[in-house]
């Protein structure tokens, strides 16, 4: 999300073979939980530092993944769409994640 919101480059991309590139468990080498927990944390604390700079005209800006042209065409491609369609996504693995405690 950084890139993607223009905050900054990524910071862990070498976690991309083993949880973006392959299927799932085709690794035998996926990073450990505290490796993934670690990462998350100084991942979220760049977004947070990143989103308490950004105004509100910074929010409605396009994102780095569309082009010009298709933001004019369609203006509700920026920032904070992404944000809202990232934490949609985290909630719904949230409810995965609940769902198999049981």
């Amino acid at each position: 999300m950084l890139p993607l919101l223009s905050l900054g480059e990524r910071l862990r991309p070498e976690f991309d073979v083993a949880f973006v590139s392959n299927f799932d468990k085709s690794l035998a080498d996926i990073p450990s939980h505290e490796q993934v927990r670690r990462a998350w944390n100084v991942v979220n604390a760049e977004l947070r530092k990143g989103f308490e700079k950004m105004s509100w005209s910074d929010w409605v800006q396009r994102h780095s993944a569309v082009s010009e042209e298709d933001f004019a065409k369609d203006p509700s491609r920026n920032r904070f769409a992404v944000l809202l369609s990232r934490t949609n996504h985290l909630s719904y693995h949230l409810g995965q994640a609940m769902l198999g405690r049981n």
